[in-house]
């Protein structure tokens, strides 16, 4: 009996394996070197950033990259639509980190973003993008968002989160839940009428908030920046000399081991949010726009997963984390050119931050294994 039990366990694990095989054969391979490439690129970025220490800023976001390789694989092989059973506990997760930040957080810079895990530290903000995008698709994937009761409950399910990530005071991320929640609403079928409604709230509610004083000093000298870009304040000093930075870059660079303003003590927070500044006066107009191809390949390889989805709930998380990278690469490169606000939010894969490098990476994971998914049910049931 026991020789024919192992038999079968053989013949099971056999099987297991094959199927895992030909899972990864249906991987998105231009997704993963796109992924692979921007992730290099960080980790160099990172390191000729670094004015003091650059091997441990490097180190650190290699690591990133290995921990959320880690989590990305398994996600990969698991079937995405398992996570439809989990969207309540999911989104009680999302609240319970980001009210553990509140409470016990650690504070740095004027925020209270991060959470002390031993030794490391851990921003929850950037997990709850990644949660709430899965449970914002599962809802609409399974209610008629064109009517107006499903839409406020929607809002009401974005509206938590986001309200405790601005409490932390963490403007820049609560923008992102709101452009995630816009962009994936009209998706799903949200009517014109309700989103030119909550469009206009939110911008009744931006003016409100500066009148009232709401919004931290930083934060209005921040916007106020943007509108004045020829002003006296830290804030205008920032962007006067990333865009200084950006032009001295030229066509080409002045090469990744030279005297830069960042060297010298002008270019502030030269490997976080103004990065692109950093490397574009490296690597000049040539290597940014590299860069920004990079970028753009990856959010249509993303588009393309959206597009071969079997059901509404991958097409909804696809959209969603194309909606994320897309957000934070036009305002990051855009806030370091002055065209828009400086927000705080981190350049996907570049900026230092191992908690950012890896829920990117994991996010990718999570569409492997939608796209896999989908192929593998396409070639089951092929077209007639």
């Amino acid at each position: 009996m026991s020789v024919i039990r192992n038999d079968l366990v053989r013949k099971e694990n056999k099987k297991e394996r094959k199927k895992n095989l030909s899972k990864w054969r249906s991987l998105d391979p231009l997704l993963l070197l796109a992924s692979l490439a921007l992730s290099a690129f960080g980790i160099c970025a990172v390191y000729v950033a670094g004015t003091d220490a650059p091997e441990t800023y490097a180190a650190n976001q290699a690591i990133g990259f290995v921990v959320g390789l880690v989590g990305a694989i398994p996600l990969a092989l698991i079937d995405y639509r398992v996570w439809r059973r989990f969207l309540r506990p999911i989104y009680g997760l999302v609240l319970l980190m980001l009210m553990a930040v509140l409470v016990a957080g650690a504070a740095a810079g004027g925020a209270q973003r991060w959470v002390d895990i031993g030794p490391v530290q851990v921003q929850p903000s950037e997990f709850a993008k990644l949660f709430i995008v899965i449970v914002l698709a599962g809802y609409f994937a399974e209610k008629p968002v064109g009517e107006h009761e499903v839409f406020l409950k929607s809002l009401g399910i974005i509206a938590a989160p986001a309200l405790l990530v601005f409490l932390q005071p963490d403007l820049g991320t609560a923008l992102v839940f709101g452009m995630v929640f816009l962009v994936m609403s009209y998706v799903a079928g949200a009517r014109p009428i309700q989103l030119g409604a909550l469009i206009v709230t939110a911008v009744v509610g931006a003016v409100a908030a500066v009148e009232l004083k709401i919004l931290q000093p930083y934060q209005v000298d921040r916007l106020t920046a943007f509108l004045n870009p020829n002003g006296t304040s830290e804030e205008s000093y920032q962007v006067a000399q990333s865009k200084m930075a950006i032009g001295s870059g030229g066509l080409t660079g002045k090469g990744l081991d030279a005297q830069t303003l960042a060297n010298l003590g002008f270019l502030p927070e030269d490997h976080t949010d103004f990065i692109f500044s950093n490397l574009a006066e490296r690597v000049g107009f040539v290597g940014s726009l590299t860069l920004l191809v990079l970028f753009f390949f990856l959010i249509w390889r993303i588009l393309h997963v959206a597009t071969i989805s079997r059901d509404r709930f991958g097409v909804l998380i696809a959209v969603g984390i194309a909606t994320i990278f897309l957000f934070h690469v036009f305002v990051n490169v855009g806030m370091t050119m002055g065209i828009m606000p400086v927000t705080g939010i981190p350049l996907p894969f570049i900026s230092y931050g191992r908690s950012s490098l890896v829920v990117s990476i994991i996010s990718l994971g999570l569409l492997q294994s939608i796209a896999m998914h989908s192929r593998a049910e396409v070639s089951k049931h092929p077209k007639v």
